[in-house]
């Protein structure tokens, strides 16, 4: 049996080896990474759409649900003021507060 080594020419090896590195060198893209410093764009617009969504047609939706269970109790009698009161408050809160937050920071 022979030794598996003894077939191989490590010249040529070599040379390919280097050949395949210096190849790659040359055709590598540069990175897209900026030396400025952290980009957080898309974590910003994630939390921009969680926003959205809460104060766009789907909050809005959730809001009219929320006033219809109070003019629906107010119709059967059954009407509690805390628990319309805290829905008036309740969505006063949710759609002012991207206004409020914008006016109280430094732009």
């Amino acid at each position: 049996m022979k030794d598996f080594f003894s077939d191989i020419d490590f010249s040529r090896l070599l040379l390919v080896a280097s050949a395949a590195a210096f190849m790659s060198l040359i055709f590598a893209a540069p990175s897209a990474a900026t030396v400025t410093g952290p980009n957080f764009e898309g974590v910003q617009s994630f939390l921009n759409n969680i926003v959205g969504g809460i104060t766009g047609p789907i909050g809005v939706s959730i809001s009219a649900l929320a006033v219809m269970a109070v003019g629906f109790s107010f119709m059967t009698g059954r009407m509690d003021w805390t628990f319309a009161v805290s829905i008036i408050v309740g969505i006063a809160i949710v759609f002012g507060a991207a206004t409020f937050v914008k006016g109280i920071t430094p732009h």
